[in-house]
């Protein structure tokens, strides 16, 4: 495997990028939350200038590696505990755990509750947490998909099947040919029109399946704005931290 360390402007520390060489004519820099850096690049491109374009990169590296790092134990699904929250919607949720004799999840205002008969155990919390929060995501996503889609239908495409699913590093997908529409377990962490940008960029999918420029003009078309939209959106901490 290829990697390349690289020193942070500003705190001087040292960070390890990984390389991933692809079948692609571009190239893909993504920092994760959990402090992880990949290059995706061409085979062709020489290893020097990967080096020169991760240097003129490290500023923005260290900002987003550091925007991470301030929301440890914030918004995390990792470890749900009493006082920590989520975002939902774009709002913060706090956590609320109590002991009840029946397990159950609900929101109340901006607090969720987890009622369970052993709240002390955090793989059990959590499963009840994530079931409760996969039906939120489907709810409101197909919901969503609803009422965007009859962009779509008026060129005679069905209303396309809805699933959820956790993924690194996209918010939502689109299958033609099994007609289904498959949106990031986390993107209701979202506000409504970032969430709107993913549902209605899906499907017009269904009408342009690749990345034309048929398809940008048709997306502008009904949705002006998705350039900010979707900057907003990769900016902020949205995914599971």
């Amino acid at each position: 495997m290829e990697t390349i360390t690289i020193t942070l402007p500003s705190s001087g520390n040292s960070v390890l990028i990984q390389l991933e060489r692809k079948k692609m004519k571009t190239c893909r820099l993504k920092v994760y939350p959990e402090q992880k850096i990949v290059l995706s690049l061409p085979h062709t491109v020489p290893i020097d200038w990967a080096e020169k374009f991760l240097l003129d990169k490290s500023e923005w590296i260290e900002t987003k590696l550091q925007l991470f790092q301030k929301t440890i134990g914030y918004a995390a699904t990792t470890e749900i505990k009493n006082g920590y929250s989520i975002k939902m919607l774009g709002e913060d949720m706090i956590f609320v755990l109590s002991a009840c004799d029946k397990d159950c999840v609900y929101a109340e205002g901006k607090i969720i509750h987890i009622c369970s008969c052993n709240p002390n155990d955090p793989k059990k919390i959590k499963s009840l947490f994530e079931k409760w929060w996969r039906i939120q995501a489907r709810q409101i996503l197909e919901d969503r998909v609803r009422y965007w889609y009859p962009i779509i239908e008026k060129y005679g495409i069905e209303m396309p099947k809805v699933t959820i699913r956790k993924m690194k590093t996209l918010w939502g997908s689109c299958s033609v040919s099994r007609h289904i529409v498959t949106f990031n377990f986390y993107l209701i962490k979202a506000r409504m029109p970032y969430i709107d940008y993913v549902v209605l960029h899906e499907l017009v999918h269904f009408l342009y399946p690749n990345h034309s420029k048929y398809f940008y003009a048709f997306l502008s078309n009904y949705m002006p704005d998705w350039k900010e939209r979707k900057n907003v959106l990769d900016q902020n901490v949205v995914h599971g931290l």
